[in-house]
């Protein structure tokens, strides 16, 4: 059988030529410490050191490997408390107390965000402007219904 592989997987032989030797790679079902014998060379070599099917073996190993963890970037909780407290800055009655939470919070927030590479930089930013805008009008209102509860 001139020119054969012989591929050992399993305590089992298989004899194979050049070709099917380049699709069993490809399909990943050569591992790289399979035992294979090399017709040219005459002896016995680990897939990963046939030059005919090294590349693809080293392929086929990659392919199958799981991929590493996504790393996760830490969140701002400070940032994000600020921002949502400063759109809630808009309702009547409790948009004061908003505005301050959110003023307080926003300013931890951007402190914060210098830690964490900046994460949550344009929330922190958001919330407290939105707060200060905000802060105006919701005390206005909230002078308003005190001086009619208060004056009835």
């Amino acid at each position: 059988m001139a020119g054969q592989f012989v591929v050992t997987r399993g305590g089992r032989d298989t004899f194979c030529s050049e070709d099917d030797l380049k699709s069993l790679a490809k399909k990943g079902q050569l591992a790289p410490g399979d035992l294979v014998y090399h017709p040219t060379l005459g002896r016995w070599l680990y897939a990963r050191e046939v030059e005919e099917v090294k590349a693809l073996v080293a392929a086929a190993e990659l392919l199958g490997k799981p991929v590493g963890p996504v790393q996760v970037l830490p969140t701002n909780g400070e940032a994000i408390a600020g921002f949502i407290l400063g759109i809630l800055g808009h309702l009547p009655l409790l948009g004061f107390l908003c505005c301050l939470l959110g003023i307080y919070f926003s300013s931890k927030g951007l402190k914060r965000a210098a830690v964490l590479d900046n994460s949550g930089h344009g929330l922190a930013v958001a919330g407290m402007v939105l707060s200060i805008v905000f802060l105006v009008p919701a005390t206005a209102c909230g002078a308003i219904f005190l001086a009619g509860v208060i004056g009835h």
